[in-house]
């Protein structure tokens, strides 16, 4: 069946691209900080090449989604790439050069790629009917886990291949964005545009025709828990993942145990892609989010047991556990919540808050860290956490079965 054939062949280009952006992603999250405390002209400076990941993605998400609406999603993703491959050169020139500007703008091209790379799940889930769609997306980010394990080592082992430290790190993201590129290159249009049309519902066509206002979109209990969750799960990753090495080492740790604090902690994000659907498909993506939210908890809840180093990667590793199953479950919900003509739109602005709550997340950790402490801040997280929990059972109790009168 040529729209069987279409799905394999684009499940397989987007689970390898997005191996290949959480290798360069991987990359640039571990050696970003180190780099922008080498180059920024005063301390307080050198997270904001770190927070302009988040920034760039969140500003970039948006237009990316009318670009694809227009040109399509292959033309888009190829654009993200290239996006990297700037990052990639314009990080080298900053080395070389020493300029702190230049590489916040050569990592703020990195987000761009970021925001780009964001909807390859979506390419996923739109090519699928909604049972399966849960499932696609885990299938997508399964490709993230090598890149957990192996991206931070590759990161630390190429670094001195240049002339000057990180330079070989940098470098190669530059190396794997024009893999991506060449990857991304394999799509057809039929690919992913008309093996989502062909996966609409029968006898949905009719009210496809005419598409709904965002503001009816968004009453919906079903989009209102996905982009909570997903917003919510991504602002309390980022936040501990940005704080937590710097917790490490205030709490008498080194920097190798601050980076394997984020290794175990990427490990935990990405390895679980390979329960999550299979979760969210058996149990529904609603369940699945509370799940996800609680594991979120427990990790808080764990950290504040103790500032042992086992404690830190025990804490992130559930973390990163949470932020999985929530961001999986959360974008197959928002999947769910529009037809096909209102795809474009639901996506952007469903990205638009989980990117944010990224972006939020990434500027805040350095002063809420340093303002409250690592225990207080981890305390502070478990509210958003319950906001979330709430919303999704709002979600759950309108989506319940109504008995016969």
């Amino acid at each position: 069946m040529p729209g069987t054939s279409h799905r394999r062949r684009a499940m397989t280009v987007l689970t390898s691209a997005q191996m290949l952006y959480y290798f360069g992603i991987s990359i640039d999250l571990t050696l970003t900080g180190l780099v922008g405390l080498r180059l920024a002209p005063v301390p307080a400076l050198a997270t904001l090449p770190f927070a302009l990941i988040g920034v760039g993605s969140w500003g970039a998400t948006y237009p990316a989604s009318r670009f694809m609406r227009r040109r399509g999603r292959k033309a888009g993703f190829l654009v993200g790439s290239g996006a990297a491959l700037t990052g990639g050169i314009i990080s080298v020139t900053a080395l070389l050069s020493e300029q702190f500007v230049l590489f916040c703008i050569g990592i703020a091209c990195i987000g761009v790629y970021q925001a780009f790379a964001g909807y390859y799940r979506y390419a996923a889930a739109d090519m699928f009917p909604p049972d399966q769609r849960g499932k696609a997306i885990s299938t997508v980010l399964s490709g993230g886990v090598i890149a957990a394990v192996a991206g931070p080592f590759l990161a630390t082992a190429v670094r001195d291949l240049g002339p000057v430290e990180f330079t070989g790190s940098y470098a190669l993201v530059t190396v794997l964005a024009l893999i991506s590129i060449g990857v991304l290159s394999l799509l057809t249009a039929e690919d992913t545009e008309a093996a989502a049309a062909a996966r609409s519902e029968p006898g949905a066509a009719a009210e496809d025709v005419a598409p709904r206002t965002l503001k009816q979109i968004a009453r919906q209990p079903v989009f209102l828990a996905g982009v909570a969750g997903s917003c919510i799960g991504y602002f309390v990753m980022t936040s501990l993942m940005a704080a937590a090495p710097i917790a490490a080492v205030e709490a008498g740790h080194s920097v190798h145990d601050g980076a394997q604090v984020i290794q175990w902690h990427m490990v935990g994000m990405y390895a679980t892609a390979f329960a999550s659907g299979p979760l969210t498909r058996l149990i529904g993506a609603g369940r699945t989010l509370l799940i996800g939210a609680a594991v979120s908890a427990l990790g808080t809840a764990t950290a504040l047991m103790s500032l042992s180093h086992m404690n830190f990667v025990i804490a992130l590793g559930l973390i990163g556990v949470g932020w999985n199953l929530m961001y999986v479950s959360g974008s197959a919900l928002v999947a769910n919540s529009y037809r096909p003509q209102e795809r474009s739109l639901v996506q952007g602005v469903g990205e638009i808050f989980t990117l944010g709550g990224s972006a939020v997340g990434a500027l805040a950790a350095g002063p809420v860290l340093n303002a409250l402490g690592w225990e207080s801040m981890n305390t502070a997280l478990l509210v958003p956490l319950a906001a979330s929990a709430v919303i999704t059972v709002a979600h759950l109790y309108a989506a319940r079965p109504r008995s016969a009168a």
